[in-house]
């Protein structure tokens, strides 16, 4: 079980954020707001991509070894990991592909020739191994062979420089759609994150399970994934008051359904920011639509990320709430695998369920319709009332249940 609450500590517009004379900035808004990390009680902050990139945002990186970025410089990053503890900090890696230095395939900082790095038939380089790709292609950048020695060593070198030479515990795999899982498996055994997590764009449960389960021979040391799936369920249940949505036979839906344990569950990240209000993925509201949505991660299975705008770069009142939430997890003992009962589903109605922690239990609704917590511990539910807001309510008691 994980009592982990993730913080991912940009977003899409990080690299823009500049002191007047320039100075990218970023890594030092974040040692600026060390102290209201830590009140929040996160216990992990995810970074950007630390290496210079061809573009801004880090995920066309060129020179891995170089932690100059759009987002600030490698003292910066250091002095901000640093001001963080206890709080721990991954970061994001991008290894599915890589661009040179000043062309395509000139790769430098360390050096690969492209041959002996670069998939077969990838469509930027004239000069590339023989073996083919493992996954989608990246037809900005090129594909990475996995199954070459030189660039698995490289990149295992890069990532265990990042622990040490940084202070980085773990990792947000990037695109890994792009390679298959066991090169993330290697990586793991190779690197020994204290925490991983996959991102797999999918709205597809069981194929997000599979890419877990090949990410280590050993259950205890695979990756854990973000949970898309119950983030389209929290879409259509808040937004549209399709509440069914957020019960599947007597489970919850995505992954934290299948596999709490290994299910990041989050409402907004940089990618979907990036694509908002596409064919891929609509924007989820803020205001009181967003705390109805933190009030159902915070208080279920499943290992928990806040997006940095939805706390930071909201107002008192917004983090203020979820930082109640946070407080609420963290007395009654919620994780990764507590046990929920579902009490109420229903389309245009109401949500409601029971979540049982290791300290207590807490009871939980969202929705319009009227509900309360059942059984003579509840009895003056108003009295175990915790945390409401718009259209939810947060009760809990320190016995147990089941």
């Amino acid at each position: 079980m994980n009592y982990d609450i993730l913080l991912q500590g940009f977003h899409w517009d990080s690299p823009d954020v500049r002191k007047s004379d320039g100075t990218p900035r970023w890594y030092q808004i974040i040692e600026e707001n060390t102290d209201r990390i830590k009140q929040s009680e996160f216990t992990l902050v995810w970074f950007p991509p630390p290496s210079d990139s061809v573009n801004k945002h880090g995920y066309e990186p060129r020179e891995l070894n170089k932690l100059d970025s759009e987002y600030g410089s490698e003292v910066e990053l250091k002095a901000a990991i640093a001001k963080l503890l206890p709080v721990k900090a991954i970061t994001d890696i991008v290894i599915n592909h890589r661009s040179g230095s000043s062309s395509d395939s000139d790769f430098q900082n360390p050096f690969w020739r492209p041959e002996d790095v670069i998939v077969f038939g990838d469509e930027g380089s004239g000069r590339e191994s023989m073996n083919t790709d493992t996954g989608s292609a990246a037809n900005f950048s090129r594909d990475l062979d996995h199954t070459s020695s030189v660039a698995s060593n490289g990149i295992k070198d890069w990532m265990n420089s990042l622990k040490s030479r940084v202070g980085f515990v773990g990792w947000r795999y990037d695109f890994v759609k792009g390679y298959a899982p066991w090169a993330n498996a290697l990586y793991n055994s190779e690197t020994l994150p204290e925490f991983s997590v996959g991102e797999f764009f999918d709205s597809d449960v069981q194929a997000i399970i599979n890419w877990i389960d090949g990410t280590h021979p050993n259950p205890a040391f695979r990756s854990t994934a973000f949970d898309f799936p119950l983030r389209d369920a929290l879409y259509q249940a808040i937004v549209w008051r399709n509440y069914h949505w957020l019960k599947y036979i007597d489970k919850a839906p995505g992954v934290i359904g299948l596999w709490s344990d290994k299910a990041v569950t989050f409402l907004e990240n940089h990618d979907t920011e990036d694509v908002r209000g596409s064919q891929y993925i609509s924007w989820f509201p803020g205001g009181d639509q967003m705390l109805q949505g933190y009030a159902y991660l915070l208080t279920h299975p499943g290992i928990p990320s806040v997006f940095w705008r939805d706390i930071y770069d909201s107002n008192r009142y917004f983090e203020d709430s979820i930082n109640d939430l946070i407080q609420i997890r963290k007395e009654y003992g919620i994780h990764s695998e507590s046990k929920l009962y579902i009490a109420l589903a229903e389309c245009g109605n109401v949500y409601s369920a029971y979540i049982q922690g290791d300290k207590g239990e807490l009871a939980i609704k969202i929705g319009s319709g009227p509900w309360q917590p059942w059984g003579s511990k509840w009895n003056n539910p108003v009295q175990q009332l915790l945390r409401s807001g718009g259209d939810f309510a947060v009760w809990g008691d320190r016995g147990r249940f089941w």
